[in-house]
């Protein structure tokens, strides 16, 4: 069997990187080598690492030229969208899934659902591969002992907390970028969505006031999407000493050791569910077109104060692990291919049958003037002190790096260290018996890694 090397980028850390690790792993443990790192990185430095496939976060009509590029160099693409089965519509979901088939080698999908809807848009679907996604493989009870592991110290802090999950990306952003970015994506959002979506945020807030006067000592932990601004939130509750704002590690700590997750329209109400973590969804504003079923399904369904308080109530004091029955099971496995088995042994069987192109030109990978110079000064110790020069150099070109969108991708991707990449290795090696593994960092890069088994020589080609 063809050894290769597998590029897979990061874009939020702390929703992606424990699933892709889990996936990257396996591939490790078949005698593969991994490049995992977050996707701006991974994009500048691939004449550096020669990658024979890589899988993109984003497998969108957007980053066609992007495909024809890695493949003119003879790397085989794969997509792994990075959310796959929540969203408001089978229109919306494929609305970017027009031509994108026929530049990948291999589009692994969450579910037969989101599979069928790419293919009515095609004649030859032969590279769709119903999967799942390979963090949902970790939700499992042989492996969710990770989360769990990692909730104890959180539950010595906390004690039994309430969980509140924020999904408002666009009504409380880090920038107005992504506004602009979400709407050339996804086409001008009608103004009764605006409004919809509105309510239902400002609705929110008025639920964690509501819970923290009928539960005062009890601890309320708002976790913000990753493309949320914490500062509303810290702003909003700051003299409120039993409601904390935590962005740190992933969400799935979190639930793990909650009481009762809450929620609106988010993939973290299906992870509880599968978790055994019992979860509600607040839903004070309904609307058919907006909302996204599938989180409703598997949830508790709370419409107003009084319904939310009675279910946080319940589960504050009971102790039982939340279950799904078999119709909710049944209708999420549509759409979440993995609940009962292993989406990265599906990945990794598909990835092992590719036809790997054996000529690569890796010169055609190459960063452009303006590029070259981006990943010397993001690799740089001193970055930060040089940040205005940078900022000047790039203007010329007519493409200033803003300090506001810094800290919007500094929020997504904090950064990676060698150590906490070994103690999560560490804590999978309980299911995975990858053996001695090394990890080492890609020259002209900050939170990239090469990742392989020891025997392994050095993967730079």
């Amino acid at each position: 069997m063809v050894m290769n090397t597998t590029a897979i980028p990061i874009e939020t850390k702390v929703r992606e990187f424990d699933g892709k690790l889990w996936l990257g792993l396996n591939l490790v443990s078949q005698g593969n080598s991994i490049i995992l790192g977050p996707s701006s990185e991974i994009h500048l430095i691939l004449d550096i690492v020669k990658p024979d496939i890589y899988i993109t976060k984003d497998p969108g009509d957007g980053n066609i030229g992007f495909f024809r590029q890695l493949r003119s160099a003879g790397i085989a693409v794969c997509g792994l969208d990075t959310e796959g089965a929540v969203f408001e519509s089978m229109n919306q979901y494929t609305r970017n899934k027009k031509e994108v088939l026929n530049h990948v080698d291999a589009f692994f999908t969450w579910g037969k659902k989101p599979a069928n809807a790419v293919r009515n848009k095609y004649t030859d679907e032969y590279n769709i591969h119903v999967t799942g996604n390979p963090r949902f493989d970790l939700l499992q009870p042989h492996l969710r002992v990770i989360y769990q592991d990692r909730a104890a110290p959180l539950n010595e802090q906390y004690g039994n907390y309430i969980l509140f999950n924020g999904n408002f990306p666009i009504e409380n952003p880090v920038t107005q970028q992504q506004i602009i970015r979400h709407e050339k994506k996804q086409g001008s959002r009608p103004q009764e969505k605006q409004r919809y979506n509105r309510r239902i945020f400002h609705r929110f807030l008025d639920a964690i006031y509501h819970l923290q006067n009928e539960f005062p000592e009890t601890n309320i932990i708002i976790r913000p999407h990753p493309g949320e601004d914490n500062s509303t939130y810290e702003e909003e509750f700051d003299r409120y000493e039993h409601i904390h704002v935590e962005n740190s590690g992933d969400v799935r700590n979190w639930i793990a050791g909650a009481s009762v997750t809450l929620h609106h329209d988010c993939t973290t109400g299906i992870e509880s569910a599968l978790m055994g973590v019992p979860v509600v969804s607040f839903r004070p504003v309904q609307h058919e077109t907006y909302e996204s079923e599938l989180p409703q399904v598997v949830s508790e369904q709370a419409y107003t104060l009084g319904e939310l308080t009675a279910y946080v109530s319940e589960y504050l004091d009971d102790n039982q692990p939340y279950e799904m029955d078999a119709d909710q099971t049944t209708y999420l496995k549509q759409y979440f291919h993995n609940v009962d088995e292993s989406a990265t042994e599906n990945i990794c069987n598909v990835i092992e049958s590719l036809e790997v192109c054996s000529e690569k030109n890796y010169d055609k990978l190459k960063p452009n003037f303006k590029d070259n110079i981006e990943r010397r000064v993001k690799s740089s110790r001193w970055s930060d002190q040089i940040l205005t020069v940078y900022d000047g150099f790039h203007k010329s070109f007519g493409k200033r790096l803003q300090r506001e969108q810094q800290q919007y991708h500094k929020q997504k991707f904090p950064g990676l260290e060698k150590v906490e990449i070994l103690e999560h290795i560490e804590q999978m090696n309980q299911a995975l018996d990858v053996g001695p593994v090394s990890v080492d960092p890609v020259p002209l890069t900050n939170d990239t890694f090469y990742i392989q088994t020891k025997k392994g020589g050095n993967n730079a080609k």
